[in-house]
């Protein structure tokens, strides 16, 4: 039978951990006896050695050999070449994975069945994805992928002890995280977490490196960045140094290059000047977390502070600690190498068990509960700013294995869905991961999608989508899809071939710093929810049953439009012969009713096939013609003869008169005039309210689900009476572009 195990894949150094449930960890011992393996790759004519054999020919400056490349995992990019042969990060995270699988395996007479692997709690999805495929391409089964600062937790905290909040100091040879979480018995609960995948101890070794180069090249006049050899040799040496730095205040490097040898002192204190930003750097991210926390959280809300990865043991790091917390950092109990290593072997007993036995103590896998480390959000035109922009849907602090959904209306073919992960509201400011296709051919006509993205426990995106329904519906995921600038050239001139006729007011109602006429709205047809000419080639009809009213005011709005209007008085005698020529129906009530049942068929099948209805009434008796078509659609009726004649404004709370702000038909509406008398919607349960009248009486009304539209008015809007009242024509024009319902049926200018 196989063990399942932790792995802590490090930048400089790897651990190997087994959990056994109910007697704790085990740290599993490589080949030569030692419980962390240096993370080098050699390939060298052929054969291939990882470990501390890899690392001494490093240090010989053997340039067959790779080392770091752990922080440029998931770099499209980046490769290194090694006896001939190139290399990803991914193909030598591999390599190095399926030795160590081997060396232990072999060492401690075991297989190895699963494994939980660790990377940098700042790792985006990209890296957690290669670093999966890594684990996978060396025979491991990789039960999941769990962030360095959370295994340390896990390993440190689950002791059973009294509510405490823990910040987690890890700074390893490549990379840097700082993790805050709430302890609670066994209950870990992680509340903030930041870092940098590009800072690690190599850092600080590098500024020695570059001490040491400048010192030489002064000296000899010989830079040894030209000597690749030469240079490998002093990366060894840097790394030696800062060792010796943590317990002695001076030492002395020894430097050779073409056949020169040079001496030089480096001490403490230029080592700690000469890295005095990165480690500021680290104070920055950790600042970050106590903002993103909020509530005055900072060092004092702090229980304890553990160390881990093995550049904290610098000096430095401690006395930063010291001055900013007031007290030491945690040490007992705590080895720096393994610890990440023991709590992935936890987390794996975890991830097989479901429930476990650990220092006396009954721990359950919800227990732990992580948190994303980036946002994630979705490649959008935004009309206003009129350029794209991140839409953040999973904000940074997530709950991992939480969806968060977003509303798409679809038709046949594939939507395409471009993914971004990072807080910028500019796209490139993000790390664009993949595009995911739904495949929409199984839907008929327009039909609202939910589409879905969370992170799983790896923190690698999963993404469904089922329509209004609850019918799933199949999602590719495409990785090889090109730059985001391509990407972003190549959506633009599809926006701009199908562009909505929306103006950038859309939905906004007191539109600011506009010159205004008498009744306070703002002047211009620029602030109407359609530019003037967007709608040509849309076709209305006007069916007046009220009689042989004049309705030229409104008719030449609507053209101004773009639209095509039709104004018959009467009903036609085959309605249903000719409607389904118009995008939408306006039908004005008469005093009795005229309409016939037959009629009202027709205007029912028109309205449920997706098409606009506009349903105009008046005070009592003039909703007659109304009522029919109302009741079998909505449940709904016109009653009521209220006296208005007044000028509203926008709603000051809900229910009280006026107009709801901000909707697309309310938009650039600040004033309106009710009407001299008016009708009211009875019974809202199935329409929502669009104006309330002096009365608080609701006036208008609108039905917008399942992808149709209609507005209910009770008369309010002087269709042809009082036409130069408040607000009248603009709300004409705005009802029309919205009952055109583009979002369903997209914009197509030659639609007949």
């Amino acid at each position: 039978m196989g063990i399942y195990v932790g792995i802590d894949l490090g930048t400089t150094y790897s651990a190997v951990a087994q959990f056994v449930n109910g007697k704790g960890v085990n740290v599993l011992r490589n080949d030569i006896g030692e419980k962390y393996t240096p993370s080098v790759v050699c390939i060298e004519d052929g054969r291939i050695t990882v470990g501390q054999e890899a690392k001494d020919e490093h240090a010989a400056g053997n340039t067959n050999t790779a080392a770091f490349y752990k922080s440029m995992m998931g770099e499209a990019d980046y490769s290194i070449y090694l006896d001939g042969g190139e290399y990803t990060p991914e193909d030598l995270s591999a390599i190095f994975l399926r030795e160590l699988k081997e060396k232990i395996e072999t060492e401690n007479g075991v297989t190895v069945d699963g494994a939980v692997i660790t990377v940098p709690a700042y790792f985006n999805e990209s890296q957690r994805n290669a670093t999966l495929n890594a684990g996978t391409r060396a025979g491991l089964n990789v039960l999941e992928i769990i962030n360095e600062p959370t295994a340390a937790i896990i390993a440190y905290g689950l002791t059973g002890g009294a509510r405490k909040n823990v910040l987690v100091y890890d700074l390893g040879g490549g990379t840097f995280d700082v993790t805050i979480a709430e302890i609670n018995g066994t209950s870990v609960n992680i509340l903030s977490t930041n870092g940098n995948h590009q800072l690690g101890g190599k850092n600080w070794d590098h500024e020695i490196v570059k001490e040491l180069i400048d010192r030489f090249r002064e000296e000899y006049g010989i830079d040894i960045n030209e000597y690749p050899e030469d240079f490998k040799k002093l990366q060894v040496t840097a790394e030696e140094l800062k060792k010796r730095l943590t317990k002695t205040p001076v030492t002395t490097a020894s430097v050779s290059c073409e056949g020169y040898v040079g001496k030089y002192e480096i001490t403490r204190e230029l080592f700690d000047l000469r890295t005095s930003d990165l480690l500021n750097t680290t104070a920055i991210l950790i600042q970050q977390c106590f903002d993103e926390i909020g509530g005055g959280f900072g060092w004092n809300s702090l229980d304890e502070v553990v160390l881990v990865g093995g550049s904290t043991r610098m000096p430095q790091v401690r006395e930063y600690v010291m001055r900013e917390y007031g007290r030491p950092p945690v040490t007992k109990n705590i080895d720096v190498d393994t610890i990440v290593a023991a709590g992935a072997a936890i987390k794996a007993g975890l991830c097989v068990e479901k429930k476990i036995t650990h220092n006396g103590l009954i721990v359950l896998e919800d227990d732990i509960k992580d948190i994303t480390s980036h946002s994630l959000g979705i490649l959008v035109y935004n009309n206003d700013k009129e350029a794209f922009e991140n839409s953040i849907l999973i904000p940074k602090n997530s709950d991992y294995n939480k969806y968060f959904s977003k509303d798409y209306y679809v038709s046949k073919g594939n939507v395409k869905i471009y993914v971004l992960q990072g807080e910028s509201e500019y796209p490139s400011e993000n790390t664009l991961l993949c595009r995911y296709e739904i495949d929409c051919n199984g839907v008929s006509g327009q039909t609202k999608v939910a589409v879905g993205l969370c992170y799983n426990n790896s923190g690698v995106v999963d993404v469904k989508a089922e329509t209004d329904g609850g019918m799933p519906m199949k999602v590719s995921r495409v990785d090889d899809i090109g730059t985001l600038d391509d990407i972003m050239a190549e959506l633009r001139k599809e926006i701009d071939a199908s562009r909505s006729p929306y103006s950038k007011w859309a939905g906004v109602s007191n539109i600011p710093t506009t010159d205004r006429d008498r009744f306070g709205n703002p002047e211009g047809a620029q602030y109407d929810l359609a530019g003037d000419g967007s709608f040509k080639g849309y076709k209305i009809l006007i069916l007046s049953l009220f009689g042989a009213s004049n309705f030229a005011d409104a008719i030449k709005a609507l053209k101004v439009k773009g639209f095509e209007v039709n104004l018959i008085n009467g009903m036609p005698s085959d309605l249903k012969s000719m409607i389904y020529e118009y995008c939408q129906t306006w039908v004005i009530s008469g005093i009795s009713r005229t309409i016939s049942n037959h009629d009202v068929k027709t205007l029912v099948d028109y309205y449920n096939k997706g098409y606009g209805l506009y349903l105009w009434a008046d005070n009592d008796p003039f909703f007659g013609d109304i009522n029919p078509i109302s009741e079998q659609l909505f449940g709904t009726a016109m009653a009521g003869d209220s006296m208005g004649d007044k000028v509203l404004g926008i709603q000051t709370r809900p229910g009280a008169p006026g107009l709801v702000a901000d909707h697309l038909i309310t938009t650039g509406i600040v004033s309106f005039y009710e009407g001299i008398t008016i009708s009211n919607v009875c019974n809202c349960r199935n329409v929502t309210p669009l104006i309330y009248g002096s009365d608080r009486q609701v006036v208008s009304a609108y039905y917008d689900r399942d992808g149709k539209r209609a507005i209910l008015d009770g008369g309010f809007t002087r269709l042809y009476h009082k036409w130069d009242s408040a607000g009248t024509d603009r709300y004409v024009v705005n009802a029309a572009a919205w009952l055109a319902n583009i979002e369903r049926h997209g914009y197509t200018p030659s639609l007949k």
